[in-house]
């Protein structure tokens, strides 16, 4: 009984998991895929959340199952969205919608991580290992489209004003939920997309110092925006320098709490 209730939970998680990562907001496609409005987005994302959430927790004694499974199934959803981003584009015909997706896919892997991250476990760090190598391609990939991108025709814009910048996005959203699915995303991008990098460098620069890493984490957002000024190609402004360095040290902290509780003892 054990064995089969272990297997059903092992289906369960294979499919919720793979379903949650393909989970867009395009505009060529339709029903639950389909774009519906921001409210729409944004409890589609919640659900991506809660489910994947529940998938690990019911699957956290499986967790040698999940470490074999989750980093291939990542570096295959990675193949897949480096190929929908600049072949067939059905996630979306603009860059954004296309965000979407791979906002849907980042979501379930922090879900799925937390989950794991909540109980002791004497398998965990392979857990750990094996999750941060296989979210490294995804994570690079992200990068790479988010703040490598081509000259804006119409010039560079730079904010220098705190709190005048990309917050004004949140205000925005706040008052009004619908004003526009690009509000949220670039908002909440801003401040998640570095939350990963303490993650990865403590996993790569095994011989690092936290203060060696907390020091690259100061210094990749202000690289980013200086590229992004001298080659035109993004909007500068300090507000994403505050976004980017609180979702880095919130990730910083974070991982020293785990590496603490779950992987020095």
């Amino acid at each position: 009984m054990t064995k089969n209730l272990n297997n059903l939970c092992k289906i369960f998680f294979i499919i919720t998991f793979c379903l949650s990562c393909f989970t867009m907001n395009s505009d060529k496609l339709f029903g639950y895929l389909n774009n519906q409005g921001t409210v729409f987005i944004l409890i589609k994302l919640s659900l991506v959340f809660v489910i994947v959430f529940i998938s690990g927790l019911v699957n956290r004694k499986n967790i040698s199952f999940i470490t074999k499974f989750e980093p291939k199934a990542v570096i295959i959803i990675t193949i897949a969205l480096i190929f929908d981003y600049y072949v067939t584009q059905l996630s979306g015909s603009q860059f954004l919608y296309r965000v979407w997706w791979i906002a849907a896919v980042f979501i379930a892997q922090g879900a799925l991580f937390l989950s794991m991250s909540i109980f002791k476990n004497d398998k965990y760090n392979e857990f750990y290992k094996h999750f941060w190598y296989g979210f490294t391609p995804l994570y690079l990939f992200i990068l790479i489209i988010c703040f490598l991108r081509n000259p804006f025709h119409g010039g560079r814009t730079m904010n220098t004003v705190p709190f005048h910048g990309t917050f004004l996005m949140l205000k925005a959203f706040v008052n009004d939920i619908n004003v526009s699915f690009e509000a949220p995303l670039i908002f909440f991008g801003n401040l998640l997309i570095f939350v990963p990098l303490p993650f990865i460098l403590f996993s790569f620069l095994k011989k690092a110092k936290p203060i060696h890493i907390a020091l690259i984490g100061f210094i990749t957002p202000i690289i980013i925006e200086g590229y992004q000024y001298v080659f035109s190609c993004g909007d500068v402004d300090v507000d994403d320098l505050i976004l980017n360095w609180t979702g880095f040290f919130a990730g910083f902290v974070l991982q020293r709490i785990i590496y603490k509780r779950l992987i020095k003892n």
